[in-house]
């Protein structure tokens, strides 16, 4: 009975065209048919943790905020740095959250009118939503 198997193995295996069976799909081909791959409209990074409950010109106050902070540590410092702030931002409580919105949209209201226009136009041409007017 075996040998029936291996036989009709065998005849199904030949009736398959050769360059099926030689050439795998290449990984090109297979990114772009794959639904998990984001489309070219997700943007670079779609904001990660901060996007789901900061406006874009929060989250650029942010940055701002993370790039003064961390300027004069090494690679390992602002890795941990970051490590921490994901975490901090991943235990708040909701008025935490509230607060750290109004801080953060002070931090950008503050900031002068030719710099936060420079930011939004930034902020559109890698992809992200339209400047607020």
């Amino acid at each position: 009975m075996s040998r029936l198997k291996f036989l009709l193995l065998a005849a199904s295996l030949a009736a398959l065209p050769v360059a099926a069976l030689a050439a795998p799909t290449p990984g090109a081909v297979q990114a772009q048919q794959s639904p998990t791959m984001p489309g070219p409209e997700a943007g670079r990074h779609g904001g990660g943790k901060l996007a789901a409950f900061l406006t874009p010109e929060q989250r650029a106050a942010f940055m701002l905020k993370a790039r003064e902070e961390t300027s004069g540590m090494s690679r390992d410092q602002r890795r941990a740095w970051r490590k921490d702030q994901v975490q901090k931002l991943a235990t708040m409580s909701d008025p935490d959250k509230q607060k750290l919105r109004a801080d953060l949209q002070a931090r950008w209201d503050a900031l002068p009118a030719d710099r936060k226009a420079r930011m939004q136009q930034r902020m559109a041409e890698r992809g992200g939503p339209p400047p607020a007017q």
